[in-house]
């Protein structure tokens, strides 16, 4: 499948620091853990005209179902050189008898300074690159099989009042995950199209989804943008 206009903004998360941003992404983890699959990459990239060094930590969530304790990364210190682009890698590795669930972890970055190796008689930290900016996310994983396709409630077909073809529904997640999902369309050829990004859906939770249908749709899909394929159900366009 040819994957085309995926509207990505979900996938990164811009954190700003004084004078310069760095982008994180993809938001989240969800992963499957029981299974050998319990991995992702992970990207920094950085915006400034400096280099950054950052620290990633793996960090116990706090919660009954955290996994911490089986939660690596690779490599756990990042520098990235100016407007420059560095992985980091994260595994899962929990026991064969864990439970059937959600689980979750916190992942923190953490920036260091940089020791400057400019012409003076001392090595020192440069004091604008030496400046402290973190965050902290909180991470989900689950374990088991889970429920392939959404509940979708009140689905309609309408013309809105630019005669422009539309469809709106709650959708309702009792998957047994959460995803960062995206709403968008397959043309006849299965190209993904005009996907927006609807934030998260918990599992558990629901949803309001109001679209205008574009030339050429076929179907309505769900896109999981931490995994970057089409979840659930499709919804054939009348």
């Amino acid at each position: 499948m040819r994957i085309k206009y995926v509207i990505m903004s979900l996938l990164f998360f811009i954190v700003y620091s004084i004078g310069f941003s760095l982008d994180f992404g993809p938001l989240g983890f969800d992963k499957r853990i029981d299974n050998g699959e319990g991995y992702g990459q992970f990207s920094l990239r950085n915006h400034s005209n400096e280099p950054v060094r950052y620290k990633i930590k793996i960090k116990n969530s706090g919660k009954e179902n955290n996994v911490s304790q089986y939660v690596s990364v690779y490599p756990r210190i990042l520098t990235i050189p100016p407007q420059g682009e560095k992985f980091f890698k994260i595994y899962v590795e929990p026991p064969k008898n864990i439970k059937h669930g959600l689980y979750n972890f916190m992942l923190s970055m953490q920036e260091v300074g940089i020791p400057y190796l400019g012409e003076t008689k001392e090595n020192k930290s440069k004091p604008e690159i030496a400046m402290s900016a973190g965050v902290c996310l909180e991470m989900e994983c689950y374990a088991g099989e889970v429920k392939k396709n959404f509940n979708i409630e009140n689905g309609i077909f309408y013309n809105n009042q630019n005669n422009q073809k539309c469809y709106k529904a709650v959708v309702k997640n009792e998957t047994g995950r959460g995803y960062e999902i995206g709403v968008g369309f397959y043309d006849s050829n299965n190209n993904l199209m005009n996907v927006k990004a609807y934030g998260r859906l918990e599992n558990n939770n629901s949803m309001k989804i109001d679209l205008e249908i574009p030339n050429g749709a076929k179907s309505i899909v769900f896109y999981d943008y931490n995994n970057l394929i089409v979840v659930g159900q499709q919804i054939k366009i009348n």
